[in-house]
């Protein structure tokens, strides 16, 4: 006989067991406890409990039967059928306790599980877990999350074969629930008595409880509760719970909040002359966290301030969202100059954006919602990220970079796909780059050719199997933000449209291809079509922004925009899970 149990520890250290020094005074507390919170009438009975030893474990069982209770069948069936019938019901419910040298747990049957709950250790299988991590072999099958940023408070997600743990980026998710297969070396290590053949990988749950997803017999039940006894004893990693949203309201606002004005106000002296190689300019992403979508896709953003009775004028007008920051900055020096600190704050905090579609405004937002940026404090990164700030610990920038290098290694498209360099000199703008592809075979340079909202890429490739949609964007700093942003909405966009029926939105880059005179590879509006039959790659591709042209994957630690490294990770994880696969691509300068 074979059960598939759930394993729970009991936390002793609750407060109502601590003093307890017996494990069958803990067990008798336990119960009476839950019988009479739940209302139960029965107590706890020395009678129904029976204990064995098993080498250097020791099993308590205990047995009761539940309230008589009425079946809900009697209340949806008339009367006609049950005035004469008896609908109660007793359920058999089991306590196993296991007792090891360190540690209690506990295995439940029929009702028994609300008699455990408040006692049990809420973090065990996640905890346990955390002990044997690997993240870059261990398969991901679901997951339920808290989320920390956004609108969505729970998530469960499902993900396709050879997901690795790794490709899930845990920033801004707390998780409660995961279902994974475990690396090979793990699998062999801890539980290779489970294995049927060598190949085999084993399957965990983790949460409250640790379940390896397969029956087993008694005798495999006491190797898996001697096995975790030597996991405990491991060092735990924090690869799942690496950093911590900063709360401290006083400390956000007495500290944080005028460290950001500052580091605004010191870059007023930067605003009339960018230049890529500034290592003062204030890095930062501009967007509304709220609403993403609809600010990338806005036809013109007004930018406003307050009036002296309270209301907004608009003082500035753009199309491009990258103008925004700078527009603002400007007004500010025009009206306060460089000196006055307070006068400038005043002025960011009344700033306002609102973007427009078709003359529709979509958005509106304050000028400082719309930061996300990172700098450091007693030499440790703070992010601040969708109006949130994070406090991140040493371990999960070393993630960072270690999650950031997988990729780039992993996922590297081919030398040839983009031929040609990038000498900032020359092509001073990213415009510049992508037109220089405009009359090569097999590319289509398809920036600036926006269709119905969908920005497709900055130029498309194509060989005799493969498509693939290349976005394009100079440096590797906080800017990396956007051209993912930009990655994610295009896929989910041309998703939805391959689905349809006509692909009209094809048509119309098509037709606008035609009409601005752009090489299309002398391909006709058919064969256009048929380019996206093929399979479908994206591309991220960017430079080296530091003086010297280094490489990213070789040079991590001088590349240090934490912002960069996370969306990157982030849109590999949420490309390959939901859309299409993600190559990386780094153009050389010279």
């Amino acid at each position: 006989m074979t059960k598939n149990p759930k394993i729970y520890r009991i936390d002793k250290t609750n407060r109502l067991l601590k003093s307890l020094k017996q494990t069958d005074l803990v067990i008798q507390k336990i119960i009476n406890i839950s019988f009479k919170k739940l209302k139960y009438t029965n107590v706890f009975d020395s009678k129904n409990l029976q204990k064995i030893t098993k080498g250097e474990t020791t099993y308590y069982l205990y047995l009761y039967k539940s309230e008589d209770i009425v079946s809900d069948w009697k209340e949806f069936l008339p009367n006609g059928l049950t005035s004469k019938k008896d609908f109660t019901e007793q359920k058999l419910s089991l306590l196993l306790f296991i007792e090891t040298e360190f540690n209690l747990f506990s295995i439940v049957g029929g009702n028994a599980y609300q008699i455990v709950l408040p006692f049990i250790d809420q973090s065990f299988g996640l905890n346990l877990y955390s002990r044997i991590i690997k993240p870059e072999f261990d398969e991901l099958l679901s997951i339920k999350s808290r989320g920390i940023t956004g609108s969505r408070a729970g998530i469960s997600e499902q993900f396709r074969d050879n997901y690795r743990i790794i490709d899930f980026i845990k920033f801004g998710k707390v998780p409660k629930e995961i279902h994974l297969k475990l690396s090979t070396e793990v699998s062999d290590l801890h539980f290779k008595f489970l294995k049927k053949n060598g190949t085999d990988r084993v399957q965990i749950f983790v949460g409250k409880s640790f379940q390896i997803k397969k029956s087993v017999d008694f005798e495999d039940l006491n190797k898996i509760i001697t096995e975790i006894g030597y996991i405990l004893e491991l060092v735990a990693s924090d690869y799942l719970s690496s950093y911590e949203e900063i709360t401290d309201k006083k400390y956000i606002s007495d500290y944080l909040h005028p460290e950001l004005i500052t580091r605004i106000f010191n870059d007023t002296e930067n605003v009339y002359k960018r230049s890529q190689y500034s290592s003062t300019t204030f890095e930062h992403d501009f967007c509304d966290p709220n609403n993403i979508e609809k600010f990338y896709e806005a036809d013109y953003y007004k930018l406003k301030e307050k009036t002296v009775n309270n209301g907004y004028s608009t003082f500035a007008e753009v199309t491009d969202r990258t103008e925004i920051y700078d527009t603002v900055i400007k007004r500010g020096i025009e009206r306060f100059g460089v000196n006055d600190r307070f006068k400038f704050m005043v002025f960011l905090q009344g700033a306002r954006i609102t973007s427009h579609h078709n003359k529709i405004q979509t958005t509106a937002s304050s000028f400082l919602f719309n930061i996300s940026t990172e700098f450091p404090i007693n030499n440790k990164p703070i992010f601040l990220v969708d109006t949130k700030w994070y406090h991140l610990r040493d371990t999960f920038v070393q993630d960072l970079k270690t999650n950031t290098e997988h990729i780039l290694k992993t996922y590297n498209a081919s030398n040839g796909i983009l031929p040609l360099k990038w000498d900032k000199k020359v092509l001073k703008r990213e415009s510049d780059y992508n037109s220089s592809y405009d009359n090569l075979k097999n590319y289509i340079v398809i920036d600036t050719i926006i269709k119905d909202g969908l920005e497709l890429c900055d130029i498309l490739h194509y060989d005799n199997q493969n498509l693939y949609l290349i976005h394009v964007k100079y440096g590797f700093k906080s800017e990396m933000r956007e051209l993912t942003n930009q990655i994610t909405i295009s896929a989910r966009r041309l998703r939805e449209t391959l689905g349809s029926k006509d692909k009209s939105i094809l048509t119309k880059i098509y037709n606008s291809l035609i009409n601005k005179g752009k090489n299309i590879d002398n391909l006709t509006l058919s064969e256009f079509k048929e380019l996206f039959n093929k399979k479908i790659t994206y591309v991220l591709a960017f430079t080296s922004h530091l003086k010297d042209d280094l490489s990213v994957i070789d040079n991590i630690d001088k590349f240090d925009s934490n912002i960069a490294r996370y969306s990157l990770i982030q849109c590999s994880g949420e490309m390959r899970a939901y859309y299409y696969d993600m190559q990386t691509f780094q153009i050389m300068r010279k």
